[in-house]
């Protein structure tokens, strides 16, 4: 469980480490004000769980155009193999008929 920062306590703390007290509540103000910050930054379980959801969906997406440009580029050279075994053999009919 995480613990509130005590300001007051660590100013008190610094003072008696032998800080002057300007200086300790000064320290004490600046160290509280970065720990509001940083929890302010921190994300939950909850946010990072739906991120990677999204990543997720998002990966799915890129998975299915792959297969779809798969199968798109196997039709193609299949088709172009036919087209090239069509002529082969017009021009083997072509060179028996001239032949």
């Amino acid at each position: 469980m995480a613990t509130m920062f005590n300001s007051i306590r660590a100013s008190r703390d610094l003072e008696t480490a032998g800080a002057a007290k300007p200086l300790a509540d000064a320290i004490a103000t600046i160290l509280g004000d970065t720990m509001v910050t940083s929890r302010e930054d921190l994300v939950t379980k909850d946010y990072l769980k739906a991120e990677i959801a999204t990543v997720h969906t998002e990966m799915a997406k890129v998975r299915t155009e792959i297969a779809s440009a798969k199968n798109d580029t196997i039709r193609w050279l299949i088709g172009s193999q036919v087209v090239l075994i069509a002529a082969l053999g017009g021009m083997m009919s072509l060179m028996r008929a001239f032949g």
